[in-house]
């Protein structure tokens, strides 16, 4: 009976530690520069190598008040604007790009100033894989063409 408790728990742990292993990676993770009280943007390229579709949530960041999930939008008369969203769908086989002007994550409220150079961590959380952590250098943004 013992050995048929180890055996199960053992394998209990093999497939916990299969389900947390995940295909997304977090790459080019940057950060625009702003003061202490002031809004930044949190930018990156995600990528998808797994075979099953997986569901951007949220994102914590521990020196801003707020973080949410935005999109650029067309408005009326060319004008554009930002909305915030609830979640980014991943595709499997996939990449999902947040850059200027388009996908990105609002940094609101500002506890600390951001500086070029300075590098932070942020914790990407996903509906399937759980808490991601990456580290984003904070840079410039650049040129528009």
């Amino acid at each position: 009976m013992k050995k048929l408790i180890l055996v199960l728990f053992t394998a209990g742990l093999v497939c916990s530690q299969t389900a947390n292993k995940t295909q997304l990676s977090i790459n080019d993770p940057w950060i625009r520069p702003a003061a202490q009280g002031a809004n930044s943007a949190f930018f990156f390229q995600l990528e998808n190598k797994g075979d099953k579709a997986d569901t951007l949530i949220a994102v914590k960041f521990a020196h801003s008040e707020v973080v949410e999930l935005h999109e650029t939008f067309k408005k009326e008369n060319d004008m554009m604007g930002m909305r915030a969203v609830k979640f980014v769908a991943v595709p499997a086989k996939g990449a999902v790009v947040f850059k200027p002007r388009d996908l990105h994550i609002m940094l609101i409220g500002l506890t600390k100033d951001v500086k070029i150079g300075d590098s932070y961590e942020l914790k990407l959380v996903f509906k399937k894989a759980g808490e991601i952590k990456t580290k984003a250098v904070v840079r410039d943004m650049p040129k528009m063409k």
